[in-house]
């Protein structure tokens, strides 16, 4: 799958860490309606493609664009992230 012709799902997971800057992974999945455990192959998928990075903060899991993932948002979707360049 190429990053262009990747699942719906996986392209709103980007899109609402776009909107928020950083998301944590419960709030994530409430806001998009996945189940934890969907939630949670897609965010290792986008992680192994290079597109997220994640972070443990005591008991929350964080999930932000990489600079790879900067660049894909970018290029697909230029008006949702104006101050990447």
């Amino acid at each position: 799958m190429s990053a262009l012709e990747m699942p719906a799902d996986y392209a709103l997971v980007l899109q609402q860490v776009v909107e928020s800057g950083e998301e944590d992974f419960t709030n994530l999945a409430e806001s998009l309606s996945l189940d934890r455990k969907r939630l949670s192959h897609i965010v290792h998928a986008l992680q192994h493609k290079g597109l997220v990075q994640v972070r443990l903060a005591q008991r929350d899991i964080w999930i932000k664009l990489s600079a790879r993932g900067r660049r894909l948002v970018a290029t697909v979707w230029p008006e949702s992230i104006p101050s990447f360049a």
